[in-house]
Order: structure tokens, then C-alpha cells, then sequence
């Protein structure tokens, strides 16, 4: 084999092996931390907003050899509020704590997606999806009581149900005085349940057209309010 050959397919390839193990030796890459959830998300189900904040937790886990900082957390919502730690070490887990308010939380089931900022390249940002629906202590059915395109000077009657979910003294029910004299309301018993009540509302229409708009309010004895609003069009034609 001729020296030119030797040199071609052994020595340089040996050489150049030889460098790249000294670079590797020299310069080792760096393993950096890494943030794993337990869970992605998170499911509150419905909750009933009389009996206050509820507070679910999630582990969450450093995989890397390096010290694992939580920047910042973004709820992605104003019903959510998560602590977390501020650091997580190598190999080690942490707990972070989601507490949700019901009576911010919208009534139907709603999705918020939050993000964990971190300070590793690995996962610079992590989310974690929260889910959840309110249970309110009281709702109106209709939650609007609308009389529709009216005559001037007629009178109109509406009835609606208020159901009482939370466990609230009904005799402390309150239909506060309209500030409109076209509007009287009252309210009776639902012999259908003790959980309801029948509430029904009357209209003097007033003699001149257009837009009829107010708000009637229901006060209870936890001192919580259901407004209802009331509108129609008066036309005489």
C-alpha cells in the first residue's frame, strides 16, 4: 500500500477523530433542567359558588441535572390564581397550587389555558389547562324578561322562576322597589318545589314611542343581588 493511500485512509481519519474526542473532552454539553407536569390538565367540574374558593394541586417535575427557576405563571384567566415554587433542584419535584373563585367563574363550563415560564431552553414554557363551570346560588329563568314590540298606555303581564340552589332562608327575599312606575312586581310560592319562587312582573306601557329599558333587583339575605332586565319597544302602529 503506497504511503499516499496509508496517509488517506488512516492516518487523517484518525487525526480527525482524535480532535473531536479532545472538543467533546473539553467542551461537554451542558445538560439542562427540565419541566414535566403530572398532568396537563386539570378538571374542577362544577362548582357551587356559595361554598367559597377551591384549591386543587399538581406535581411537577425537574428531569435535568441543572436547578430548574419558575420565571413567571400566567393564568390566562381572572378566576385562577396559581403559586408556584420559585425554584425546582435537579431530579426533585415541586407542588403547585390552582385556586379557582366560583363567584367569578363563568356559569357554563369554561377553559383557561395557563403557561409556567421557565429559565431552561429544554422548556422555556409549559401550559396547563384548567376547567371549570359554576353553580350559581340563584338563577332567574328567563334571565331577561322582555314584552316585545307593545301599544302605548297597555298593560302587560310576564311571569319568570327564581331557583334557589344555594340553602338560603327564602323568607329574606327581597324584590327591591323599581325606580320606573310603569313596573310592579311580585312574588308568591312555586307549589311545584320549595326551591322556587314565582315572580311576576307587570307593564304600564308608557304613551310615548320607542325603547323601553330598566333593571329590577332581587336582594337576598346573603347579601348577594340578581338584577333582572326589563325592556320592549312601544309603537303605535
Amino acid at each position: 500500500m503506497s504511503k499516499r493511500r496509508i496517509l488517506t485512509l488512516i492516518v487523517i481519519p484518525v487525526l480527525l477523530i482524535s480532535g473531536l474526542v479532545v472538543v467533546l473532552v473539553n467542551n461537554p454539553r451542558e445538560s439542562t433542567a427540565t419541566l414535566i407536569l403530572a398532568e396537563q390538565r386539570i378538571d374542577f367540574g362544577t362548582l357551587p359558588e356559595w361554598e367559597g374558593t377551591v384549591t386543587r394541586t399538581i406535581t411537577a417535575r425537574n428531569v435535568g441535572k441543572n436547578t430548574l427557576r419558575i420565571l413567571n405563571v400566567h393564568t390566562g384567566c381572572s378566576y385562577a390564581k396559581i403559586t408556584a415554587p420559585e425554584q425546582i433542584q435537579p431530579n426533585a419535584a415541586a407542588t403547585f397550587y390552582i385556586v379557582l373563585n366560583p363567584e367569578t367563574l363563568p356559569a357554563d363550563e369554561t377553559t383557561a389555558t395557563a403557561t409556567i415560564f421557565t429559565d431552561t431552553p429544554n422548556t422555556p414554557s409549559v401550559t396547563l389547562t384548567i376547567v371549570a363551570a359554576a353553580k350559581r346560588f340563584a338563577t332567574l329563568n328567563p334571565n331577561a324578561c322582555d314584552f316585545g314590540n307593545i301599544r302605548p298606555e297597555t298593560t302587560h303581564q310576564k311571569e319568570l322562576k327564581l331557583s334557589l340552589n344555594a340553602p338560603l332562608d327564602a323568607s329574606g327575599i327581597r324584590l327591591l322597589p323599581s325606580n320606573q312606575p310603569a313596573l310592579t312586581w311580585k312574588m308568591t310560592p312555586d307549589p311545584a318545589t320549595d326551591a322556587a319562587r314565582l315572580i311576576t312582573v307587570q307593564l304600564r306601557s308608557p304613551k310615548d314611542n320607542g325603547r323601553f329599558a330598566s333593571l329590577l333587583t332581587v336582594a337576598f339575605p346573603n347579601q348577594r343581588t340578581l338584577t333582572l332586565p326589563v325592556y320592549g319597544f312601544i309603537q303605535s302602529d
